[in-house]
């Protein structure tokens, strides 16, 4: 849909260019003094000017409201990661636990991990079953990032570390595991 939107912008704004240059070439003669048709450009440049800044106004106010970051959810399930030289301190704060070295989410629940770092900066990705990354924050020391992710499907998930953040950098993941929802 964004797209859609894009393309019809780039008309729009090339259409008005397009009327620009044609106007100022048939109000334009060969005879006319240099001031005069210097007078024209001006006063086309400045509707111009107008025009594109009421446009990208528009363009702002109507995209900027949808931006995830204005977006307020309320989770279901909070988690604080904390990462370390070379694993993940994980704290089920509200409606997860932490079980045989298993973080234990129920499924089609809304989760905010607040993800941060005790030691060096730290990439927390989750990746499903088959290998593809879902979703991913940096965890900094002395910063904590939100990470909301909803868990549609029950399974197990994995967290790799995506910073190089030492020699066993290789060992640094967690697991996952989503259950059917209640």
């Amino acid at each position: 849909m964004a797209s859609v939107y894009g393309a019809v912008l780039f008309v729009i704004g090339a259409a008005a260019i397009l009327l620009i240059a044609l106007f100022i070439f048939f109000q334009s003669s060969e005879q006319e003094e240099a001031e005069k048709v210097t007078k024209k450009i001006y006063s086309v440049r400045k509707i111009y000017f107008y025009v594109l800044v009421a446009i990208l106004l528009g363009t702002l106010g109507f995209t900027i409201p949808k931006a995830p970051y204005f977006k307020k959810e309320k989770a279901d399930v909070v988690v604080k990661i904390k990462g370390w030289m070379w694993y993940w301190e994980i704290q089920p704060v509200k409606g997860a636990t932490y079980e045989a070295g298993e973080l234990i989410i129920p499924a089609g629940k809304t989760v905010e991990f607040q993800v941060t770092a005790g030691d060096v900066n730290h990439g927390f990705g989750i990746y499903n079953s088959e290998g593809t990354l879902l979703s991913q924050v940096q965890a900094m020391p002395n910063y904590t990032n939100k990470l909301i992710y909803t868990f549609k499907e029950p399974g197990i998930y994995e967290v790799f570390c995506m910073e190089y953040c030492g020699y066993a950098h290789h060992n640094m993941f967690a697991k996952i595991r989503v259950v059917q929802g209640e």
